[in-house]
């Protein structure tokens, strides 16, 4: 039930940011809790855009600005040759500095 409580929840989370926000992104994707939007502003506008525009709770922003790549989940979303000819952004798997790739067999 946690996976649909967060749905709704970061749902209406969602509807009152859009609401309320004069500025809108211009790209907003969400898995369940993590977010990936592009926005035109600085990072300090955006990260208190955030918690301002919500009553209930404060959020917990990880906010990563990049002029060429961002981490989200096991993803690395970067400018790619594509990009410059086409505005389409690459993936490719990303790893966190922690994994050793060690496998239970059981």
């Amino acid at each position: 039930m946690a996976v649909a409580f967060a749905n709704i929840f970061m749902a209406k989370v969602e509807t009152e940011i859009s609401n309320q926000s004069a500025l809108k992104p211009l790209v907003w994707k969400r898995f369940i809790d993590d977010i990936f939007s592009l926005w035109n502003r600085t990072r300090e506008v955006s990260h208190s855009s955030f918690n301002k525009l919500t009553n209930n709770i404060k959020l917990e922003v990880t906010v990563e600005v990049s002029e060429t790549q961002t981490n989200l989940l096991d993803t690395t979303v970067y400018k790619g040759e594509r990009f410059e000819t086409e505005s389409v952004l690459n993936v490719c798997t990303h790893f966190k500095p922690t994994e050793t790739f060690q496998y239970t067999q059981f």
